[in-house]
């Protein structure tokens, strides 16, 4: 029987994670720093004018989750979803 790393799952779980804590975090770590400049700096705009204002937070939040399923996507299959 043959073992399983646990790397595959644990990396694109963090850059999920890290994804969802600021947007393009997440893929950093799995090496895609394009992507991830094109996803910091827009959101860190959005997050700096939106004074707490709820679109613009909302607008924040889903960039956040498309940057945490994209940076999984990433890190496990080796291709986005754009």
């Amino acid at each position: 029987m043959t073992e399983r790393s646990s790397r595959p799952v644990l990396v694109p779980v963090a850059a999920a994670i890290l994804s969802l804590c600021f947007a393009g975090m997440g893929h950093l770590i799995v090496g895609q720093y394009v992507r991830a400049i094109a996803f910091l700096v827009p959101n860190y705009f959005i997050y700096s004018i939106s004074d707490y204002w709820p679109p613009g937070m909302l607008v924040n939040v889903v960039c956040f989750i498309i940057a945490a399923v994209d940076a999984f996507s990433f890190g496990r299959r080796g291709f986005g979803i754009f």
